[in-house]
């Protein structure tokens, strides 16, 4: 497969998903992507995208200031 972006190879890997929504910061660590070796582009399947979107889902923040909240992928496919 080649980047849509630069045309470099993509191979398998992992990254850190990153998203601020309202008053916080979810950070999930190694989720596995395809990556581009020239870019870094990352990109998702379909199934890494439904369980990211579930944990985004199934967080429950009372916080009134930014919060920070780091989730291990692995730990919750698992």
């Amino acid at each position: 497969m080649m980047c849509a972006f630069c045309g470099g190879n993509i191979e398998p890997d992992k990254t850190e998903y990153v998203e601020k929504q309202g008053n916080y910061i979810v950070v999930i660590k190694n989720v596995p992507c395809e990556k581009c070796t020239q870019c870094g582009e990352v990109y998702f399947t379909g199934d890494v995208v439904k369980v990211i979107e579930n944990i985004l889902n199934t967080i429950q923040y009372i916080s009134s200031e930014i919060t920070v909240t780091v989730i291990d992928y692995a730990t919750k496919v698992a």
